[in-house]
């Protein structure tokens, strides 16, 4: 997964740029927490302790990350009026609403974790 970080110095503002397709991911992260280090300390302590066959799910205030077989899921609450977010209600997302759900690899995930707290500032 491609990503990049950026620091603003003049507004101190610690930003995460990721692919368009990732946008709900982003979004999750940037919004749903500090931008420290330490914020994201308890979910990264959690997805490494996933194991193959486990799930896992943690509901933020504005959207919800589930992970299943070594998949993350991030989507929007605004989609979790359906049971299940899936392939079908994929294809009717419109291009404007497909910022709304993202999907990758968790080991992908932790990696994006990791890096982005070492670039965060401690606290």
């Amino acid at each position: 997964m491609e990503f990049d970080f950026i620091y603003l110095p003049d507004s101190r503002r610690y930003l995460l740029k990721l692919p368009m397709e990732q946008h709900a991911l982003q979004r999750f992260l940037l919004d749903e927490f500090e931008r420290t280090a330490q914020a994201y300390q308890p979910l990264l302590e959690q997805l490494k302790n996933v194991g193959p066959y486990t799930e896992y799910q943690f509901e933020g205030r504005e959207y919800i990350l589930r992970i299943e077989r070594q998949e993350v899921l991030v989507y929007h609450h605004s989609v979790g009026q359906f049971d299940e977010p899936d392939a079908e209600l994929e294809a009717e997302l419109t291009t404007d609403d497909a910022s709304l759900m993202a999907e990758c690899g968790l080991e992908d995930f932790i990696h994006l974790l990791s890096e982005w707290q070492k670039f965060l500032p401690k606290k």
